[in-house]
């Protein structure tokens, strides 16, 4: 038959050949697999792995049994020595506690004992704080020409300054004078649950001291107080001028 020719497929390249070498390899390799599989199936164990027909299954069985029975044993004597142990606990009798180390009321006193003395010496810190910025502002005044300003409108704000510190100072230390009060109310006022009159024992005398003590050391930080404000107020109304301000006098 006259006509075109048949046309033909396009020649494999070198990597389409690599492939299908592969895949072929690959196939062979899942027969083999399967046939060593299959193989592997029919194969008969010749080892006897039932030990419950030999002595080794007897021994077992009874290693296992005397396991149980002196788990079973250790459990009974466990728990007659928990009855035994309950038993005296609940036929012991309670002692009155009289040592006020873990009741609320101690633990109260303590608390605000810490509190107040917290409070205290920050109080005391600032009031130093004061003291301490007015000296060195009074020592770094240098007069210029008119350093009486009491008549000025700087002299009078000085004063009313002074006026505001003193009684600054003063609402502090009345503010701890009331906070010891309260504190000494609560400290009398406390109840403990069996014996809280510690006024006869070493606590009570020790605290009694130590309250006079308080006292003693406020009242003398009070008049020190007092003495600094009144040389305070003393140098401002005293300060003059050191130079010539044209009068013809110098102070």
């Amino acid at each position: 038959m006259v006509g075109f020719p048949k046309p033909s497929s396009p020649p494999k390249d070198e990597m389409a050949v690599c492939r299908e070498r592969i895949k072929e390899q690959e196939r062979r390799n899942v027969e083999e697999a399967k046939a060593k599989l299959a193989k592997v199936k029919t194969i008969k164990s010749a080892i006897d792995d039932d030990t419950e027909d030999d002595a080794t299954g007897e021994a077992r069985a009874r290693l296992k049994a005397e396991a149980e029975a002196r788990r079973q044993a250790e459990q009974e004597r466990l728990n007659a020595e928990n009855a035994t142990f309950f038993g005296r606990v609940k036929a012991c009798i309670t002692l009155t506690d009289d040592l006020m180390d873990t009741e609320e009321a101690a633990l109260a006193r303590d608390v605000k004992a810490a509190e107040w003395r917290a409070a205290r010496e920050a109080r005391d810190a600032t009031i130093k704080k004061e003291n301490a910025e007015m000296k060195k502002r009074l020592s770094e005044v240098t007069a210029q020409l008119d350093t009486d300003i009491s008549d000025e409108a700087a002299g009078a704000a000085r004063e009313v300054k002074a006026e505001q510190a003193m009684a600054r100072r003063k609402a502090v230390q009345e503010e701890l004078e009331r906070q010891n009060q309260e504190m000494r109310k609560k400290l009398k006022n406390t109840k403990s649950r069996t014996d809280d009159d510690v006024m006869d024992e070493a606590a009570g005398a020790a605290r009694s001291t130590m309250a006079a003590e308080a006292i003693a050391r406020k009242s003398e930080e009070a008049k020190q107080l007092a003495a600094e404000n009144a040389v305070h107020k003393s140098r401002i109304a005293n300060t003059h001028a050191k130079t010539d301000d044209g009068d013809g006098i110098q102070f």
